[in-house]
C-alpha cells in the first residue's frame, strides 16, 4: 500500500549527515506496538523524503485471503495464474522463494504450490516479511533508510529475488531495502576503474544490483560475452550470489563469481556511496568478495569480468532402476555402483574442467554434465567410459541418453530454467545440508567408499524424514582458479573441493511444528558422515543448513576472523546483520 507520494526533500543528505556516529549496537529491536515504533505521521514522512518509494508490505497470497483486508478476487486470479512463475514471483516484495521463509512458525500467507487456488493458513499474515520496503531507485534512497532505521532503532533487511536457502533476504518487523529496480546493464569493451589503474582491464560487464541471471545472460550475449553466473536463471547475481561465491557452468573454466569482480558500488553504513575494488577501501572489496551479502553494505552495482562466448556441451543420461523400491536407498545395490562409478571417474573429469551435475534419488539418477569449449569432442571423450559403463547395464529404465550442444550459454537458458522449475519449484517449501568434498578422498579406495556410504545414507536419511528428497552432486567447483593471492574471501575448502552434495528435502504445505523440527534435526545430523571424511571442511554458504551450529568455520573457515573484524570497522552497530552472516550474535537477533 503506497503511503504518500511527494518529490524528494532536499535536506536527505544534510540530515543523514549531522546524525551522530554510533559506535555500539543498538539493538535494531523496535517492534510495531511499542512506543519507539515510528507513528503513521513518521512513516508518511519519511515517505515524502523519498519520492513515495515506500511501500507497506502486502503478502503476494493476499489477495487470495478471504479474511484478509486485501482480498480482491481479481487481484487473486493474476497471483493464482503465476504464483509458481519465479520471474513473476520475483517482482513482488512480499514473497520469498521458498514459502518457508515466508512464514514465522504457524503463521502466514502463502497458497498451495501445487494448487494455488487453495491457501495454506486460517488467516494471512506477515509471517518473516518486512513490515515496510523501500523500492529502491538510487543511493539517495538507501541513506534516507539508513537514516530512519537507526533514528527509530529499526532492524533492517535486504532483499532482490528473495532466492536464499536461509530466508537471509527476510526479517520480521524490519524495514526493507529492495533493490530489484536497480535493473541496469551495460557492458565496457575498455574498463577504467575508480582511481585504480591497476584494475583497469577489458570486457567488463556492470549489473546493478537487482539484475536476475537469465536476463544478464542475454544481454551480455549480445556483446559476444559470457558472465560467471549460475544454473538457476533467476537468481540474483549481485547480492548473495555474487557477494557469497557465485557458482555455475563456467566456474570449472573461470573460478567462482567472486574471483572475476572486478569492482562495486556500495553504500555503507555510515551513508557514504563509495566505489570500492583493490585499491579503494580494498579490505571491504576483499570481504564482499566471498563474505556473504546483506553484511557489510549495500551493493548497488557489481563490475564483473566478462569472457568471450563458447558453445556449451552437455552429456544427458536420465534412467530409473528396475525391481527396487523408491524408499530404501541403502538396499540399491545398482545406485551404489553409479555412483561409486562417478567417484572414480571424477578426477579425470576435473582435470578436463568438466561441470553440471548429477542429481540421485533412492531409485533413480539424472546425469547433466558440461563442458564449455570449442566443440563436443572434449566432453564426449572424457566421458565416453562412464557413459558405456551405463549404456551395459540391464538394472536401468532409460528415458534419455544424448549428447547436445548450443551456441552459447543463453541458447541453454531454455533447459536450465525447465530443469530448475522441475527440481525446485517456487513457491514450495525446502531445506538443505550440504558439504564441499576435496580432492584427496578421490585418491584412495578406501575413502571413496567411505564418500559413497556416506552419501546413500543420506539419501536414505533424507527419504525416510520427507517424502520428496533428492542429492545433486555438482560438479561446479573452481578448479583453474585457486586464489593463491588470497584476492578473495570465498571459504577456502573452495579451492580443493571437486563435488559439492547437496541433500534436497522439499515439501507444499506446512509441516506440523514436531514434524518439522525432527527433519530440520534429521537434515543436520545425515551430513555426520562428510564430516567426518572432510574434517576441517566446508560449504558454500549460499547452499548449506541454516541450523549448522559450527556456522562460522562451516562457511568461513580461517577467514572468518578477518571478516569479522572488517565487519565491525565499517559496520560498528550491526545495522546490516542477518542470520548466520560475519557478525550475528545469536538468535535473540
Amino acid at each position: 500500500m503506497l503511503l504518500l507520494a511527494t518529490s524528494l526533500l532536499p535536506f536527505l543528505g544534510i540530515a543523514w549527515a549531522a546524525a551522530p556516529a554510533a559506535t555500539s549496537n543498538p539493538g535494531y529491536n523496535c517492534c510495531p506496538g511499542q512506543q519507539c515504533w515510528p507513528s503513521i505521521k513518521e512513516w508518511q514522512q519519511f515517505n515524502h523524503s523519498i519520492a513515495g518509494h515506500l511501500f507497506q508490505t502486502i503478502p503476494l497470497g493476499a489477495p487470495c485471503y478471504k479474511n484478509s483486508t486485501y482480498y480482491n478476487a481479481d487481484a487473486c486470479n493474476v497471483v493464482e495464474s503465476t504464483y509458481n512463475n519465479s520471474v513473476s514471483r520475483g517482482s513482488h516484495y512480499g514473497e520469498t522463494y521458498w514459502s518457508n521463509w515466508e512464514a514465522c512458525g504457524t503463521s502466514g500467507c502463502s497458497l498451495l504450490g501445487s494448487n494455488p487456488e487453495e491457501t495454506l493458513y486460517s488467516t494471512c499474515s506477515l509471517g518473516r516479511l518486512a513490515s515496510y520496503y523501500v523500492d529502491v531507485r538510487n543511493a539517495l534512497h538507501i541513506l534516507a533508510a539508513l537514516q530512519f532505521a537507526h533514528a527509530h532503532n529499526i532492524r533492517l533487511s535486504i532483499k532482490n529475488t528473495g532466492h536464499d536457502f536461509f530466508g537471509r533476504s527476510v526479517a520480521p518487523n524490519s524495514l526493507a531495502i529492495w533493490t530489484h529496480n536497480l535493473d541496469t546493464l551495460k557492458f565496457y569493451k575498455n574498463f577504467t576503474a575508480s582511481n585504480c589503474p591497476s584494475a583497469n582491464t577489458q570486457n567488463v560487464g556492470e549489473m546493478g544490483a537487482g539484475v536476475i541471471a537469465g536476463d544478464a545472460y542475454q544481454y551480455f550475449s549480445t556483446q559476444g560475452m559470457d558472465i560467471t553466473g549460475g544454473f538457476e536463471a533467476t537468481v540474483g547475481l549481485a547480492g548473495g550470489y555474487g557477494q557469497g561465491g557465485g557458482l555455475g557452468s563456467f566456474t570449472t573454466t573461470y573460478g567462482l563469481m567472486v574471483d572475476n569482480a572486478v569492482e562495486f558500488e556500495v553504500v555503507t553504513a555510515d551513508g557514504e556511496v563509495r566505489v570500492i575494488n583493490k585499491c579503494n577501501d580494498p579490505e571491504l572489496f576483499w570481504a564482499m568478495r566471498g563474505g556473504g551479502g546483506g553484511t557489510f553494505a549495500v551493493l548497488t552495482k557489481y563490475r564483473v569480468q566478462l569472457f568471450p562466448s563458447l558453445p556449451i556441451h552437455v552429456y544427458t543420461f536420465n534412467a530409473a532402476f528396475t525391481g527396487v523400491s523408491a524408499t530404501n536407498a541403502s538396499q540399491n545395490q545398482g545406485l551404489r555402483e553409479v555412483i561409486t562409478a562417478h567417484a572414480n571417474n571424477q578426477l579425470e573429469w576435473s582435470a578436463q574442467l568438466v561441470t553440471g551435475q548429477v542429481e540421485y534419488f533412492p531409485a533413480s539418477f539424472s546425469v547433466s554434465l558440461v563442458s564449455v569449449y570449442g566443440d563436443d569432442s572434449k566432453l564426449k571423450n572424457t566421458t565416453a567410459s562412464f557413459a558405456q559403463f551405463l549404456n551395459s547395464r540391464t538394472d536401468l529404465n532409460v528415458s534419455e541418453n544424448d549428447y547436445i550442444s548450443y551456441p552459447t550459454y543463453a541458447n541453454y537458458l531454455s533447459v536450465t530454467q525447465a530443469v530448475a522449475g522441475a527440481t525446485e519449484p517456487a513457491g514450495i517449501f525446502s531445506i538443505l545440508g550440504s558439504r564441499l568434498i576435496p580432492r584427496s578422498v578421490f585418491t584412495a579406495p578406501d575413502t571413496v567408499d567411505a564418500l559413497v556410504d556416506g552419501v546413500i545414507e543420506g539419501i536414505a536419511t533424507a527419504r525416510s524424514l520427507i517424502p520428496l528428497t533428492g542429492t545433486q552432486v555438482v560438479l561446479e567447483s573452481p578448479l583453474s582458479n585457486l586464489d593463491s593471492s588470497n584476492a578473495t574471501s570465498a571459504h577456502p575448502a573452495w579451492r580443493d573441493a571437486i563435488w559439492h552434495v547437496i541433500h534436497v528435502g522439499e515439501w507444499r504445505e506446512p509441516l506440523v511444528p514436531a514434524v518439522l523440527k525432527n527433519a530440520t534435526n534429521g537434515f543436520l545430523q545425515l551430513l555426520d558422515p562428510l564430516k567426518a571424511l572432510t574434517p576441517n571442511g566446508g560449504v558454500y554458504l549460499n547452499e548449506a543448513h541454516y541450523g549448522e551450529p559450527e556456522w562460522q568455520e562451516t562457511f568461513f573457515g580461517s577467514k572468518y576472523d578477518a571478516l569479522l573484524k572488517i565487519k565491525n570497522n565499517y559496520d560498528p552497530t550491526h545495522i546490516f546483520d542477518c542470520w548466520k552472516c560475519v557478525g550475528w550474535r545469536g538468535e535473540q537477533e
